[in-house]
């Protein structure tokens, strides 16, 4: 039992290490250390399991591929993930597309094997690949690295309005709803700089909820519950204000 549990950390490292590097590249040039975006990144269900779930269950299998073909060189092993990283994403056809992502694929394959190997002679780089590492994603996934400056707003019934000098982030609005109602809702934008911004709905569970009515300024959903729902404004280095009106219709 000892020796399967070395094994699966040694598994963990791997695509811990290669989780990290894929971090830190996201963090240092996608996201320019904009720390909001960076979680919201993290926060991908499948970008998880491509690295815990497929990269560890590729090379398991590939372990019993070696064991069972005698005299295989460690070549032919490094060539078995990078084809395991590259073929993943022929699901999606074979264009330019696939094969950008799949030379991306191979690469995470690539430093999966790499960690992995340290990993099994290394007690110190196992654990802190196979936990520590995880740990603090999952820790920087829970904070709201949200930026506001001069923010001022004010609270109605039936209405909120902010202004700032700086919205880096998102801002929810709770609005209460009783099951088949639909909420409507007028959103303003007043964008200062020319910085991002956007909308989305959440449910209590904070999942994303289908706008049957979707334009630039106005929003219609319907409550599925009875409960919570959130209107999310993000801006992205905006200033100026946004404002959001909205009333509950009855079936």
């Amino acid at each position: 039992m000892k020796n399967i549990l070395s094994y699966l950390f040694i598994k963990l490292a791997g695509a811990g290490f290669s989780f990290s590097i894929f971090n830190l590249f996201i963090m240092l040039d996608a996201s320019k250390f904009d720390m909001y975006q960076f979680s919201k990144d993290l926060s991908s269900p499948l970008y998880w399991a491509a690295f815990f779930g497929y990269g560890c269950i590729c090379s398991i299998a590939i372990d019993l591929i070696i064991n069972k073909v005698p005299n295989i060189g460690h070549s032919r092993k490094v060539i078995l993930y990078l084809v395991a990283g590259f073929s993943i994403f022929f699901v999606f056809g074979f264009n330019f597309f696939t094969i950008i992502a799949g030379a991306i694929g191979a690469l995470a394959a690539l430093l999966f094997y790499f960690g992995s190997s340290i990993a099994s002679k290394t007690s110190v780089f196992k654990y802190i690949f196979a936990f520590a590492m995880p740990i603090l994603f999952l820790t920087i996934m829970s904070i709201d690295f949200t930026e506001k400056e001069q923010w001022l707003e004010t609270k109605k019934d039936t209405s909120y309005f902010a202004s700032f000098s700086l919205f880096n982030g998102e801002q929810q609005i709770p609005i209460k709803a009783s099951e088949g109602q639909t909420v409507a809702a007028t959103i303003t934008i007043n964008n200062e700089n020319g910085g991002g911004h956007g909308q989305h709905i959440l449910n209590e569970k904070g999942k994303l909820i289908p706008m049957y009515e979707s334009t630039e300024k106005q929003i219609k959903f319907k409550a599925e519950k009875s409960g919570i729902y959130r209107i999310v404004i993000t801006g992205d280095d905006l200033k100026g204000s946004f404002s959001v009106d909205w009333k509950l219709e009855d079936l």
